[in-house]
């Protein structure tokens, strides 16, 4: 293995998909919403921030705050107090993730190791690892927005690949979407490391050369098995 790629949400900014953070954001703070209903609110600002020139560049604060308000919009919420909030209590936990991540990717590089990311984004993945600290230790950023390509699609694992110089076979993906990491990268030769809640059941195994509960299990996994001799890794 010389090189790992990372997904960017629930992976690099926090263990956890953006719909479950807001849905858990949204009880927490006494917002009595079905979850059917955070779902389209969520799905609705989705597609607009797909759409949307100012997140080709904006930072992490802007960013949440736009989606928040579109959310709040579709759901027929009128609370600003209530979405600066919301807003606050998101960025804090990325950037806390952005703390703890850092070093993370830091000791990976210092071993020699090419580490990139691949993320289905809104045109500002660059953005947004320059500001949490990731990018000195990056040597690719594939943002589906920039790039045309977008997951499940194995064509931008291929990209990526591609842009990191090296051997699909050769590189690790590491993300927490059985569907749109796990199984896409396998099928082009990478090694996966699937990062999720340990009661959650494997759809496939067989696809899985790594199972992490956080992403700070990562180098030791690799340790682990390399020591052991066992799975690609």
């Amino acid at each position: 293995m010389r090189a790992i790629l990372f997904d960017m949400g629930g992976t690099l900014d926090g263990g956890v998909h953006w719909l479950d953070r807001f849905a858990a954001l949204y009880a927490d703070a006494g917002l009595a919403l079905p979850r059917p209903r955070v779902r389209a609110a969520f799905d609705e600002a989705e597609r607009r921030s797909a759409l949307d020139d100012v997140m080709l560049t904006c930072g992490l604060e802007t960013m949440v705050e736009r989606h928040v308000g579109w959310q709040f919009a579709h759901a027929g919420v009128d609370d600003p107090s209530l979405l600066s909030k919301i807003v606050e209590r998101f960025v804090a936990a990325v950037r806390r993730a952005g703390v703890e991540n850092a070093p993370i990717l830091a000791a990976l590089s210092a071993r020699g190791l090419k580490l990139g990311v691949v993320s289905n984004g809104c045109g500002n993945v660059d953005v947004l690892c320059t500001e949490l600290g990731y990018a000195p230790y990056l040597s690719a950023i594939v943002d589906s927005r920039r790039v045309g390509l977008y997951k499940p699609d194995p064509a931008i694992f291929i990209f990526a690949a591609a842009r990191m110089g090296l051997p699909a076979r050769s590189i690790m993906m590491v993300g927490d979407s059985f569907d749109r990491d796990i199984r896409p990268a396998r099928s082009i030769g990478m090694m996966t490391a699937w990062l999720g809640d340990a009661s959650e059941k494997c759809p496939d195994p067989s696809l899985v050369d790594l199972r992490l509960r956080r992403l700070s299990d990562l180098a030791a996994a690799l340790e682990s098995a390399a020591a052991a001799g066992v799975g690609r890794p």
